[in-house]
């Protein structure tokens, strides 16, 4: 589940190809490392604290509005980049990182609906099978995510021409709102539905 959830588009991703094209491959994990320990800790709470609490998608669901938000800002701060090695300094700091993880409600359904059940499954089977689900999930989410960064990094030539550097940061700002209005639009339709 984590090889497909690292293929999943979405705003880490994003953030990873938008960080490879402004400086490159190497520089890239330290965005794919924060977003696993902030993944990780966020899943980990999930698995301890909120399954057990049994809390209504209600919630989720406002948490994605904070989300929204979140989004709308960080493509912002992509949408002004138009060169290679941005100076206004670092866009997808760690705290950046955990927002866009704490407010994202897709990834809180996601793991409370499909990883958590499966993790405490395993853990009925194996002791601290939850956990070993968690880093097995992670490893797998690292190993993709990289590996689609590396594919990614061999167009970054092609995309160093000037009159494209701007376009690639604007069309990764215009897929950070996209995900903003996908989440928009499904939190209002919950609510509305309630």
């Amino acid at each position: 589940m984590g090889i497909i959830g690292g293929a999943v588009p979405g705003p880490i991703i994003t953030s990873v190809f938008t960080e490879v094209l402004n400086t490159g491959f190497l520089k890239s994990l330290k965005i794919i490392s924060r977003a696993v320990f902030a993944e990780s800790l966020v899943a980990l709470a999930i698995l301890v604290v909120f399954y057990s609490l049994n809390l209504s998608q209600l919630y989720f669901h406002i948490i994605s509005l904070g989300g929204v938000l979140v989004l709308i800002w960080l493509a912002w701060q992509v949408w002004r980049i138009d060169q290679f090695k941005n100076e206004t300094g670092e866009i997808f700091s760690l705290p950046k990182i955990f927002l866009l993880t704490i407010l994202n409600g897709g990834f809180w359904l996601f793991w409370i609906t499909i990883s958590v059940p499966r993790a405490l499954e395993l853990g009925q089977n194996i002791k601290g099978g939850q956990y070993l689900f968690l880093l097995i999930f992670e490893l797998g989410w690292i190993l993709t995510t990289v590996l689609l960064a590396f594919i990614f990094s061999r167009f970054r030539p092609i995309l160093q021409k000037k009159n494209l550097v701007s376009v690639a940061f604007k069309i990764f700002s215009a897929l950070l709102i996209l995900f903003a209005i996908r989440s928009l639009v499904g939190s209002i339709k919950f609510l509305l539905n309630i």
